[in-house]
């Protein structure tokens, strides 16, 4: 037989037998444990241990049997997992349906329920803040501008709470911080919210009580407005001197704590403590001499 009719007819042969193709460094060893993996899988299905047969096929390794044995395992893990989310949706548990969707790879599904989820609770920045970053990934401007625009109303809704708030009790500032956390997701009004901190640290600044004083403090640090909070600060010095005068001492101090004046604080803490000792001192001494001068009229 001469060369050229010899590989004609090994080619011929290798036509009728063509090989079964995996992965290169798949043993006869692995490609066996990875079969009965895959065995177990259906059969677990068939039993309708659904989560038990999601586990196992999440774990074949399809390159070591071939393309075939590839979509048997990615059909399993879809209709599975479609399967499990459809059950956990029907009971309410969007974020473990969410789960189900996203790990089988049924993308619209996944986003059909994260979108429902935030809906569902468009009160919860978990909820929404979740949903816009799921969409920011996806690429979904359309959803990520919707969902903006659910937070940016739940701004508005806090500011109008705050609003209410600062007029009953002059004190607001966990409305703003929740206004704050929704400005995050909108991506706008943080103007709004710092504003408006700004604008109780003004009205509360032109009060001289303590707590007043200590609010205008903490809501120009909310508005990150330093020279303001150094401006209160200065007040509540001055006050604390004026109270120190009169011999107000405990309220003095007060005043030096708020204006971060711990040295004065301090040393007149000291002060007002060996003032109240040397009263108290002289309180009893007072007493015993008044109760001997008793004992001593009644002949005791």
């Amino acid at each position: 037989m001469n060369k050229t009719k010899f590989i004609f007819v090994v080619l011929a042969l290798a036509a009728m037998n063509p090989p079964v193709v995996f992965a290169d460094g798949c043993p006869d060893k692995e490609i066996a444990a990875e079969t009965l993996k895959m065995k177990k899988a259906e059969d677990s299905e068939k039993a309708g241990k659904l989560k038990e047969a999601f586990n196992t096929a999440s774990t074949v390794a399809w390159e070591c049997l071939g393309n075939e044995a590839g979509k048997r395992r990615e059909a399993l893990i879809k209709r599975v997992g479609r399967t499990l989310g459809d059950q956990e949706e029907k009971q309410g548990r969007l974020k473990e349906a969410f789960g189900w969707y996203q790990a089988s790879g049924l993308e619209a599904d996944a986003d059909r329920v994260m979108l429902k989820q935030a809906n569902a609770k468009p009160d919860d920045t978990n909820a929404v803040g979740g949903a816009i970053d799921h969409f920011k990934r996806r690429n979904n401007e359309a959803r990520v501008k919707e969902l903006r625009g659910l937070a940016s109303r739940n701004v508005d809704k806090w500011l109008a709470a705050e609003e209410k708030a600062f007029a009953a009790r002059k004190e607001s500032r966990e409305e703003l911080g929740k206004a704050r956390d929704w400005v995050y997701y909108a991506g706008t009004g943080s103007a709004k919210v710092t504003e408006r901190a700004e604008k109780r640290g003004d009205t509360l600044a032109a009060d001289s009580a303590r707590r007043s004083i200590e609010n205008a403090i903490a809501y120009y640090e909310f508005a990150e407005k330093p020279q303001k909070a150094k401006g209160v600060r200065d007040k509540a010095r001055k006050l604390g001197d004026e109270h120190a005068s009169k011999g107000e001492n405990k309220l003095a101090v007060q005043f030096y704590e708020l204006a971060g004046d711990s040295a004065k604080a301090e040393s007149l803490a000291k002060k007002s403590e060996a003032e109240s000792e040397k009263a108290e001192t002289k309180r009893q001494d007072k007493f015993k001499q008044d109760q001997k001068s008793l004992e001593k009229e009644l002949g005791l």
